[in-house]
This record gives structure tokens, sequence and C-alpha cells, in this order.
């Protein structure tokens, strides 16, 4: 079992900013791989901010510039951004720089995967890519291996596969390894590498004039009040999918779990969940329907919506907060077609306990293939987000036998010992079966990866990746018990989780 906590290497690398009185959550997206779409008048811009308030405010102008559709809420190209940070993220990380930050990194960010990719000497030892690169399920980029010769790699962009605004058929960047792991970009005479970027960074500004971002008015937990269905097809699927025992469309899975935001607001965090093997597509126009109905079977909440869905490997999910009062409920989520028809559909039982937001309590456990890196904005109730860091719960508990396996768990109000530290430990036990045997897997009681999440107090993120090469295709369960050894206290949890061949 490899531990790779989430909290993932920071490097400083954008040159002094003022921090009178910015809180760290603005200081490391400065220093991020967002310094990447920095023009030298915004950096110098930045290096003025004073306070939390005028970092925010930077940073939604600086992402409204950039969108492609100003008119809507949703940023395509912020998503794309998060997207590039990622796969950045996951090739180039080493133990001395984080992957988005480093050379290879920015122009990842910048100009997007190459069209071609060759390596030479010692770069197929530790380079990420080499030879010619062909897309894998989770986005990344596989490549072949290449002959010992003096460590270099070079990244072609061209025909398909290069930004627009590069007008020659083809470009080339050269990096070249200085020392063992630290690839940097080298100038060469086939290419002028810092004028292309530069271009790449003016490039993706379409709202130049731009003085103030445009405040949309999306619903927050309070205005959330729509109890009734005001389209006759989506209330007909919701009400087919309430009275019969099978569920009438494609496969779909519904994760839910309980939370106090940092302000001390309870609500409920939603996760409707479409494997890929449904056949969705994502570029057709998709509504989200359903509705919560308490114990009497009274509805309390109805979801009536345009869906946008967001990619994890090769499934599709999307997710909502809700504010419930303490009760039992049934949920029935789905997700319909232009034409109002069901295209998947699930529901679920769930007993909302009412959390007290000064209590010592944990969140329940997540499991996962995808927790990424926030960035500025992010709301206190924002679903399945833990101080900017999201956590994408596998909705069908299904996982490939490449990758990681994340568990998750948030811990609110843990005891502190006199230096203000937690003293966590963690055991987990593993047992399977797969088609030659019975599979177990014993990690004794020890200490934790626990992380302070950012932007609230006494919340801490416990975790840690198991690498799915350890399993065979089978049926598992997972066990855990979470000790806070300070306040005596004990959480136990239990999930079961499927690997396929």
């Amino acid at each position: 079992m490899k531990r790779i906590w989430m909290g993932l290497i920071i490097t400083t690398t954008l040159a002094g900013v003022a921090v009178a009185d910015l809180s760290s959550r603005y200081t490391e997206w400065g220093q991020g791989p967002v310094q990447h779409l920095m023009t030298k008048e915004e950096m110098a811009q930045w290096k003025d901010i004073q306070t939390d308030a005028e970092a925010q405010a930077f940073a939604d102008l600086f992402w409204a510039r950039r969108d492609p559709t100003p008119q809507t809420e949703r940023n395509e190209f912020r998503d794309e951004f998060d997207k590039r940070v990622v796969l950045a993220d996951h090739q180039f990380t080493t133990p001395r720089i984080r992957g988005a930050v480093s050379d290879r990194g920015k122009v990842v960010i910048l100009l997007g995967s190459p069209w071609q990719v060759g390596s030479r000497g010692a770069a197929g030892r530790s380079a990420g890519m080499t030879g010619n690169p062909t897309s894998t399920p989770d986005g990344g980029i596989a490549v072949q291996s290449a002959r010992a010769e003096p460590a270099r790699q070079t990244w072609t962009y061209g025909y398909d596969r290069k930004p627009q605004f590069i007008k020659q058929k083809e470009v080339t960047f050269v990096f070249t390894e200085e020392g063992r792991d630290d690839w940097q970009l080298a100038l060469t005479g086939r290419a002028n590498p810092a004028a292309i970027l530069r271009d790449a960074v003016n490039s993706y500004i379409v709202s130049p004039g731009l003085t103030k971002a445009p405040v949309f008015a999306a619903a927050t937990l309070t205005q959330q009040s729509l109890t009734s269905f005001t389209n006759s097809d989506l209330k007909s699927a919701y009400e087919a999918a309430r009275s019969t025992q099978s569920l009438p469309s494609g496969p779909a899975y519904l994760t839910w779990g309980e939370f106090v935001s940092p302000d001390a607001e309870r609500f409920v965090s939603f996760q409707l969940y479409v494997p890929g093997s449904a056949g969705i597509d994502s570029s057709r126009k998709l509504t989200l329907f359903g509705a919560v109905e308490n114990a009497s079977g009274q509805i309390v909440r109805v979801l009536e919506e345009p869906a946008t869905l967001d990619a994890v490997g090769s499934d599709w999910y999307i997710d909502k907060s809700l504010t419930l009062e303490p009760g039992d409920y049934t949920a029935i989520f789905g997700l319909a077609s232009e034409d109002g028809k069901p295209v998947a559909v699930t529901r679920t039982k769930m007993t909302v306990q009412g959390l007290d937001p000064a209590a010592t309590g944990v969140s329940p456990l997540l499991l996962s293939s995808s927790i990424q890196p926030g960035e500025v904005a992010w709301g206190d109730t924002e679903p399945f987000t833990f101080g900017g860091l999201k956590v994408v719960p596998k909705g069908d508990a299904q996982f490939g036998t490449t990758g990681d396996l994340w568990y998750f768990v948030e811990m609110r109000n843990p005891g502190v010992t006199a230096e203000g530290a937690p003293n966590v430990q963690v055991k987990i036990d593993i047992e399977g079966k797969t088609a030659e045997r019975k599979v177990r897997m014993n990690f004794p009681m020890g200490p934790a990866e626990i992380t302070k999440l950012k932007g609230a107090e006494n919340r801490y993120a416990v975790g840690m990746a198991i690498p799915l090469e350890s399993f065979k295709p089978g049926d598992y369960t997972m066990k855990i018990r979470v000790v806070d050894s300070i306040l005596g206290k004990n959480y136990d949890f239990e999930r079961q989780f499927k690997v396929r061949g």
C-alpha cells in the first residue's frame, strides 16, 4: 500500500506577492498553476492585492475575462483548465516539484497535450511522456519507450493537435533533464517557446474590456423552495419511478451525505452517478429532475433544471446540495432527454439526523478514484468539497485494476494536543473474493494521513490512496476504524466495492 496524501506538493514560484492579510487559501492560489495564465499586467495587479476580498474579486474577474460563454454561469475555459491541472499533477509531479507548476505542466496547461512526443537517453526513466502518445481512459497519455541517448524530450504540436493561434503547421518544444527529475524547457532554434506561450496567455482572454465579473442569480440553499414540477413530462417520469419496483430507465447511482459548513449551516449533498456503459450522450440537452419525499409521502423539494454533466474517467456525474430538516426521506433523482423521457433514474432512502455544528464528528466514508485540488472560489455548501478539495465519490463503487482507490473522511472538531494538533489512528481491513480464492488484507492500527482543511477551523481530512494494482478482479469489503486518541472516540466504517477485470 502506498501512502499518498491528496495535499499535493505546493511549490512557490510566483515572485513576491503582498500577503499582508491574505489567507493561505489565496496565497497558494496565486503561487499555483493559475500563474501560467497571468499576463504581466495581472501579475503586477496580484502583487498589490492586500485582502481576501480583493483576492476573490481579482479571481472572479480573472476567470470571467476568459469565459467563452459569458452569458452563462458555467465557465468552460475554467473547466478545461482544471482538467489540465489534474493531468499535469498526475503525469509530472516529482519529489521536488508539483507537476502543474513545472515547465512541462505549464506547456500542457497552456497548449494541451502534444500531438507527438519523443525522447532520448534517460528520458525514458522519469520523463512521464516518451514516444507517440495515445489517450487512456482517465484522460492521461500513454507512451512508448525510447532508446538510451542524451536525456531530452521533444513535444510536437501540429495539425489538429495544436491551438488555433499557432499558425505554423507544427511547432516543437524541447525539454532537457538538468538533474534527476528536473525537466526544464530549453531554448532552441526550432521554436520560440516564450513567444508561443505568451501568445497562448493572451489568446485565452476573450473579454479584455471587462472590469467586473458578472453575477448570476444562482439558487442558494436558503432560496430552494420548489416543491412541485412545472414540466408535466418530468412529473410523469418521477411518478413512474415512484410507483414501480424496477426503475424505468438506464443505470444510475445516488450517493448522499450529511455535512456541516464552516459557518455552521447543515446541508445534504447528493451525487447522481451514471456509468459510461449507460450510453449517455453528454452533448445532448439533458435535464436533472427528481424529488425528495418525507416519511408521510409529502414532497419537500423538487429538482427540475438543466443538467451539466462532469466526466470522471469514462463515467459521468452531477451533484447538488440541499437543506433538509432532520427526518426520514426517499430521494428519486434522474436525467431526462429534451423530450422529457428519462434516460437514467435512481432512488434511495435516507435518514437526516441534524448534525450539531459544535459537536465532534465525522463525515460518511467516501470511496473515490478522483480527488482534485480546487481553485479559489468554492462555496461553503458546495457538494463533496472540503477546504477546496473536490472529492468525486465513485457512485457505482466499481474500480479497474489501475490507478488508485482513495478513501476519504472529514473530521469535525477532533481533540487536539497541547500543540494544537489532532492525534488520529487508523486501522484498515479488506476482505474479498476473487475467482481463484478469498482475499484478506490487514493493515494494523497506525498514525493516519491527516491534513488540516483550508477555510475552516477544526476541520481535518483523513485519507489515503490504495493502488488498485494490489487487487484481483472480485468483490471486496473495506472496514476502517478511525480513532481520535485525544478524546478516546472510535469511528467505524464499512463499504463494499468491486474491482473489474
